[in-house]
C-alpha cells in the first residue's frame, strides 16, 4: 500500500463550519474509493482554520469487478437499445432480462478491470471538492467555482510522488509543499508523507487535529486555575470555536479593571464571551472574578504581554460602554421607557411594541380571573402582580443597554427594577419571560410567560403568519412547546379557547382570520402530540385523547397514567377485550339491553357488572377528588371487568341464530364499548 495526502490551504474557515465539513470531505472520498473498488485502510482526516486533511493508506491498483447496468425496456426503441450497448461496449446477446412490474429490462455485465489508482485519484480529489457542501461559500478573483474561502494551495501525494491534479476551475495544480504557521513559520514546506506532514506542521506551530488543540486549550486553562486561584467558566460551544479559531493555542489571562465589576455580571460576561470570545472567571465563592481568559493564535517573545494588553483594550472600551449606559438608564425609572415603545413596531399589521403590552396586560388580568377558583396557585394577588409585570417586562427594549447588547433583554430590565424598589415576583418574572416553559422558577413567571406566548402565537396566526414547511420565523413552534411545558409543569387548569379567543378579540381591527381561535389550538394540540409520541405513549391513546379531550394539563396526564396502566397484564387485556367488543359491535348504535332475552349466566354477570360499573363511575364523576384521582379510579373500576368480559367471550355465542338474542347480545357489546370508551378514549 502507498500513501495518499491531500491538504487544501485556504483561508480562515469559520469554526462552526468546520467539524461538519471534515466529516463530510471524508464520507466523499472515501464513498469515492468504495465505488471505485480502491482497497483503502487508515483514514485519517482533520481541519484547521486554514487547512482541510484527508490521508489514508491505498492500494496500488483498483480491485477488478462485474458491475450489473440496467438498461431500457426490450419494447424500447431499436436506436435506445443500441445506444445503451455501445455506451457500455457489450453485444446484445451478452445481456440478460429481468422482469420488473409489467415490463422487462435489459441488463448488461460490465466487466471492469483493474486500474491504476494513481490514475483515479484526481477525480477524486476534484469531484469531493466541487461536491462539499457549506451553508454559505463564495467565489473570488475572475473564478466562478463557489467554495467557503479561497483556496490557495492543493498539497497532494501519492507514495512520496506527486499526485497531478488540475484544478482549472480556480487556476490551481497540485504541488510537494504547504506553509506552516501564518505568522510563526509562513515559509514553504516540502513533504514526503502523512508522517513526515504531521512532524513537519508541528514544528511549523499547526496542530492538525481539532481534539489535540482542544485538549491544549483545557490543560493550560487547568493550569491558570491553578496558578490565579480562580475557576474559569468553559462551555462547550465557546470551546469548540475556540479550538476551530486557531491553529497553535496559547492560553493567557486578562485582568478587568475594579470600577466596572459593580456592572451586572450578564453585562461583563456579555462582551466577554459572545462578543470577543472569552471565557469568564469565577471565585471560589462563584462570584464572578476580575479576570478572563482567552485563547491567542501565536507564541509571542514577551510572553504574550502585548496581546494580553491589547485583548484587555479592547475589552474595557466595550465594558466602559456598558457602565455608561447603565449608569445612564438608571437615571430614569424603568416604567418611563414605555412610551418609547410606540416607535418600536412589533409588526406592520399588528402595530408597536407598546400596543402589544397592552394587549398583554388586558389578557393576564382576564386569565387571571377565570383561572382563580380553579388553581389554587391563582389569586387576586397574582393578577396584581402580572399587570405590574407586562408594563414593565418590555420596557428594557428601548434602554440603551439593550439597544447595545441585545442579549442582555429582560435581564437588563429585571436589574433595573430591582434597582427601583419593584417586588422580587415582578423581578422574577421580567428576568424569565423569554424562559422556555421549564425553566421558569415562580408560578407567576410560568403564568406571565404562558399568557405572553398564547398572545404571541394568536397574533401572528390572526394575521396568517403561521409556521409553513421549515420555516417558523417568528419561533411559534417553541413558544407552543412552551405553553404545553408551564401547563405539564405548574398544573394549570386553563380553558385554552376561552383565553385564544379574548386575546383574539384583542387585536387591531383589519383583515384577521375567523378561523384563528381552532387554528391555535389544533397548533398546540399538534406540537403536543408530537411530545407525547417522543416520550413513547401509545398512538392510539394520543390520537383518543387529542379526539375527545381539551384541556392540555388532562390530557398529558391521562395519557401518562393510561400508557402506564395498558403495559401491565390487566391492562393489556382490558385493551384486548375492549378492542374485540368494539370489533364485534361495529356498526350497532343501540345499546338498550333487554334483560329478559340475556338467557346465560354469563351475559348476565356481564350485564349487572356493567350496570355496577355504570353506576360507580358516576359517583366517582361527582366526588371532590381531583381528576388525576377521579381518573386513576375510573381505570382502575374499568379493568375489573376484564374477567367477566373474557368469560363472556369464551361462553358466548354473539351470533346465535335467533335474531333477537344476537340484537341483544350485540347491544351489551355496545353498552360495554361505550362504557370503557368514556374512560380510555381510544379510537
Amino acid at each position: 500500500m502507498r500513501n495518499f495526502l491531500l491538504e487544501l490551504l485556504v483561508e480562515e474557515i469559520p469554526a462552526k463550519m468546520q467539524r461538519q465539513a471534515i466529516s463530510d470531505f471524508e464520507n466523499l472520498i472515501v464513498e469515492k474509493f468504495t465505488a471505485l473498488k480502491i482497497p483503502y485502510q487508515n483514514v485519517h482526516s482533520s481541519i484547521t482554520p486554514r487547512r482541510i486533511i484527508f490521508s489514508a493508506d491505498l492500494e496500488e491498483n483498483t480491485e477488478a469487478f462485474t458491475e450489473e447496468k440496467k438498461g431500457p425496456a426490450i419494447t424500447a426503441a431499436s436506436e435506445i437499445i443500441d445506444r445503451f450497448l455501445l455506451a457500455n461496449n457489450i453485444s446484445r446477446g451478452s445481456c440478460t432480462e429481468k422482469v420488473e412490474g409489467k415490463k422487462t429490462f435489459i441488463y448488461a455485465q460490465v466487466q471492469h478491470q483493474s486500474q491504476r489508482t494513481a490514475s483515479l485519484l484526481e477525480s477524486v480529489v476534484t469531484a469531493a471538492i466541487k461536491e462539499l457542501s457549506w451553508k454559505k461559500s463564495m467565489h473570488w478573483g475572475t473564478h466562478q467555482f463557489h467554495f467557503v474561502r479561497p483556496i490557495r494551495n492543493i498539497l497532494a501525494l501519492f507514495g512520496e510522488e506527486l499526485l497531478p491534479i488540475n484544478f482549472d476551475e480556480i487556476g490551481l495544480h497540485s504541488t510537494t509543499k504547504t506553509f506552516g504557521h501564518r505568522f510563526m513559520a509562513p515559509d514553504a514546506i516540502s513533504v514526503r508523507d502523512f508522517s513526515d506532514y504531521c512532524e513537519k506542521m508541528k514544528n511549523a506551530f499547526v496542530i492538525i487535529n481539532q481534539e489535540e488543540r482542544r485538549e491544549i486549550i483545557l490543560k493550560e486553562i487547568a493550569k491558570l486555575e491553578k496558578e490565579h486561584e480562580f475557576k474559569v467558566v468553559v462551555t462547550d460551544d465557546l470551546l469548540e470555536e475556540l479550538s476551530g479559531l486557531v491553529e497553535y493555542p496559547v492560553v493567557l489571562v486578562g485582568k478587568v479593571p475594579a470600577r466596572f465589576m459593580r456592572l451586572p455580571e450578564e453585562a461583563i460576561i456579555t462582551p466577554m464571551r459572545v462578543h470577543q470570545r472569552y471565557f469568564p472567571t469565577r471565585t471560589a465563592d462563584g462570584k464572578l472574578a476580575p479576570y478572563f481568559v482567552f485563547v491567542a493564535n501565536n507564541l509571542a517573545t514577551d510572553g504574550g504581554a502585548m496581546i494580553i494588553a491589547g485583548n484587555e483594550r479592547v475589552l474595557n472600551a466595550r465594558l466602559a460602554d456598558a457602565l455608561f449606559f447603565y449608569e445612564t438608564d438608571l437615571k430614569k425609572p424603568l416604567e418611563s421607557y414605555s412610551d418609547n415603545l410606540k416607535k418600536i413596531v412589533f409588526h406592520k399589521e399588528l402595530g408597536s411594541v407598546y400596543n402589544r403590552v397592552q394587549r398583554v396586560k388586558a389578557l393576564c388580568n382576564f386569565a387571571c380571573s377565570h383561572m382563580i377558583g380553579k388553581n389554587e396557585s391563582i389569586n387576586e394577588a397574582t393578577s396584581e402582580i402580572l399587570e405590574r409585570a407586562a408594563i414593565l417586562a418590555k420596557c428594557d427594549l428601548s434602554t440603551s443597554m439593550v439597544c447595545e447588547f441585545t442579549e442582555l433583554q429582560g435581564i437588563m430590565g429585571s436589574y433595573y427594577a430591582k434597582e427601583q424598589g419593584e417586588r422580587d415576583s415582578v423581578c422574577t418574572i421580567i428576568r424569565e419571560q423569554y424562559n422556555l416553559g421549564d425553566n421558569v422558577s415562580s408560578v407567576e413567571s410560568a403564568l406571565f410567560s404562558l399568557i405572553d406566548k398564547i398572545e404571541l402565537i394568536t397574533s401572528f396566526f390572526a394575521i396568517n403568519k403561521e409556521p409553513t414547511g421549515s420555516k417558523d420565523p417568528f419561533a411559534l413552534r417553541r413558544a407552543a412547546i412552551g405553553i404545553i411545558k408551564i401547563i405539564e409543569k405548574y398544573d394549570f387548569s386553563i380553558d385554552l379557547a376561552e383565553v385564544v379567543s379574548f386575546a383574539f378579540s384583542q387585536l387591531p381591527a383589519g383583515s384577521l382570520n375567523p378561523d384563528t381561535v381552532s387554528r391555535v389550538i389544533d397548533f398546540i394540540k399538534n406540537r403536543l402530540k408530537t411530545i407525547l409520541k417522543d416520550s413513547e405513549i401509545d398512538h392510539d391513546v394520543v390520537v383518543g385523547l387529542l379526539n375527545t379531550e381539551e384541556d392540555i394539563r388532562a390530557i398529558s396526564q391521562k395519557a401518562a397514567i393510561l400508557n402506564d396502566v395498558l403495559k401491565t397484564p390487566m391492562g393489556n387485556s382490558l385493551m384486548t377485550v375492549y378492542k374485540r367488543a368494539k370489533s364485534i359491535a361495529e356498526g350497532n348504535q343501540s345499546d338498550e339491553v333487554n334483560e329478559s332475552l340475556l338467557i346465560e349466566s354469563e351475559e348476565k354477570h356481564l350485564f349487572n357488572e356493567l350496570n355496577r360499573i355504570i353506576s360507580k363511575l358516576y359517583e366517582i364523576s361527582q366526588s371532590s377528588a381531583d381528576e388525576k384521582s377521579k381518573f386513576t379510579k375510573k381505570l382502575e373500576l374499568c379493568e375489573s371487568v376484564s374477567d367477566s368480559v373474557a368469560n363472556f367471550f369464551d361462553k358466548i355465542l354473539v351470533n346465535d341464530s335467533r335474531e333477537e338474542i344476537k340484537t341483544n347480545r350485540l347491544r351489551l357489546l355496545t353498552r360495554l364499548v361505550k362504557t370503557l370508551r368514556t374512560v380510555i378514549p381510544m379510537d
